[in-house]
């Protein structure tokens, strides 16, 4: 009997040896990279970063929602209104923009 898994990007199902998903068209990630992403306790969901020097898939999630990501880009990724293309509002005591400052 033919096993079944989530496709990564989707979470459709798929049967276990499908190259792709029919569904929003994603590759199934090389065997090696997620391998290694196991081994690193990486999850394959989420915002994919590719490191073509060493193969590896790292996967942030956006928890907010605001289409940024942390580490790097999303200084509060539990809070949507706190982004780099937020405004911020001087002296508030919040960085806003994720810029390091509490400053426009």
């Amino acid at each position: 009997m033919p096993t079944l898994r989530p496709c990564a990007t989707c979470a459709n199902l798929l049967l276990d040896d499908a190259l792709g998903c029919p569904f929003c068209r994603a590759e199934r990630p090389s065997l090696g990279a997620a391998a290694v992403a196991t081994l690193l306790g990486l999850s394959l969901s989420g915002c994919f970063q590719a490191d073509a020097m060493y193969g590896v898939v790292i996967t942030y999630d956006d928890e907010d929602g605001d289409g940024y990501t942390a580490p790097g880009e999303d200084c509060d990724d539990s809070d949507a209104a706190i982004n780099p293309g937020a405004i911020d509002t001087v002296d508030d005591g919040i960085d806003s923009n994720c810029d390091g400052d509490d400053n426009t």
